[in-house]
Order: structure tokens, then sequence, then C-alpha cells
């Protein structure tokens, strides 16, 4: 069986539409006050999400988006938010109904393993495609080995990188819904292939990208290295929390660059 199991889905709507759900909550006093930001950053690392939340004059946001944040830069407001968990349905949940409010920008920042062995912990990693691992993105495009970043949000990554002195690696990562059957096969596939990363959300942005015509990109922090002969992890180290802050840092730059404020 192939995903999705009725081949005839991409031509029928949805039963529940993620606009309907952000209407209904403002019918009940939790829509978003103010101006349409710029653009959002999603984050699922809890410390770096910590770390974000402490930085200064952040703007608390109310209504169904209370827990996350707006940063002013400029004439310009960019959410940060975090994913209620890590994974690519919840992900999509959360990007599906950010474009519902009319956002159109979106940077993906997470915690990735490395699979090319020269790789270092804290290392950056600009993703432009992802293998279709999982789920989620057969249910919007129809089954083909890649999704894609938007190409054009990706370069504006790259040259925030280039601009703050940083260097960076730019690829494929492969994009997996079962993180505890990540195999020896596919690990020693992959790495020949080029692949620079593995991780559980790509893909699945990517393709709601595609299918809701907004702009979507991944960067990522590697967190850890995957070898056939040992699992080099670095999720607490220091090298993997500065490479997390800066990866944040670049994202927000990025997105204050692009994108018009409009009104809710």
């Amino acid at each position: 069986m192939s995903l999705p199991n009725l081949q005839n889905k991409y031509a029928s709507g949805a039963v529940i539409e993620p606009l309907r759900v952000v209407q209904e909550r403002a019918k009940h006093g939790l829509g978003l006050s103010g101006s349409i930001p710029a653009g959002v950053i999603i984050c699922y690392d809890t410390p770096l999400w910590d770390w974000a939340r402490s930085l200064p004059d952040l703007i608390a946001c109310d209504g169904w988006l209370t827990g996350s944040y707006l940063v002013q830069i400029g004439d310009r407001r960019v959410l940060i938010t975090k994913a209620a968990g890590v994974g690519a349905p919840t992900a999509v949940m959360t990007l599906e109904e950010l474009i519902a409010l009319g956002i159109t920008k979106f940077v993906s920042l997470g915690a990735a393993g490395g699979l090319q062995p020269s790789m270092s912990i804290g290392e950056i990693v600009v993703c432009d495609r992802a293998i279709r691992d999982e789920g989620t993105s057969h249910h919007y495009l129809q089954s083909a080995k890649y999704a894609h970043a938007c190409p054009n949000m990706t370069a504006e990554l790259l040259a925030g990188i280039k601009a703050a002195g940083l260097t960076s690696r730019t690829g494929t990562s492969w994009t997996t819904d079962a993180p505890y059957r990540e195999t020896i096969d596919e690990l020693r596939t992959y790495r020949a292939e080029g692949v620079m990363t593995v991780e559980m959300e790509a893909a699945a942005l990517f393709a709601v990208g595609e299918y809701r015509g907004v702009s979507v990109s991944s960067i990522f922090s590697i967190s850890d290295i995957l070898t056939v002969e040992e699992w080099d992890h670095g999720f607490h180290t220091e090298d993997m929390a500065i490479g997390m802050q800066r990866i944040f840092e670049i994202a927000l730059e990025t997105i204050a660059g692009l994108g018009s404020v409009g009104e809710v």
C-alpha cells in the first residue's frame, strides 16, 4: 500500500480547513491582536526556546497564540513560536493554522543528526530539499522522493550566514517519522548519496509550503553524528547551544528583511 490509501485524494476537498479553525477561535475571543507578522520562526528544542523567550523586549501574544512572542524589528514583527511537540504532524498543524492567519513566510529551526562523518556538533546546515520518508507530506503532494524548500528564502538564509561571518553546509535532509528505526542500511545509502542530515519535520513542512503557496525554509544545528560504529551525541553541549542560537538570529534577521506587514 502506498500513501495516501485513496489515490484520488488530491482532487477532494478537506472536511476541516484550518481557516475555519482559526475563525472559530476568533468568535470565542481567541484571535491574534494587531498586524499580521512578517513571518514566523518555528522552534522545537526546549533549551533554544527557553533562551529565545528570555530575550529583551519580547511582546507576549494573546488569544490562541498565548505562550508565543513577537519580536519588533523596525516596522515589522516576527512571531516566534514553539510547536507542541516534534515530528511532521505536529509541525504541520502549527504551520497550517499560522498560514490561515495570513502569514506567508516561515523558517523552521531544529536540531538534526549529521550523516556525514566530517560534521561536527553545532555545525549549521541549511536544508534545500528533504527526502519524504514520513507520512504527512504524501497527503499534500503526489508521492515523490523529495520536497523542496523555498529557494528565495533559502538564499536569504545563506546570505545572512555569510554576512554574519559564519560557515554552513547546504544540502538534503532525510525526514523520517521513526527515529528509532533509522537503520544502518539507510544510513549507508543516504550518506553515499551525500545526504547531510536526518530529522522529523522538513519534508512535510516543505510540502505544505508548496501546497499552500507560502515560503518555507529550514535550518539546523547538528546535535549528533550518526555512524555505523557509534552515536556521537552533543545535545547538551555548549557547541550545540551556540549553534541553535546562531540559527535563530539568522532566521530572525532573514524574516525581518522579507515580506510585508498587513492587518489582521
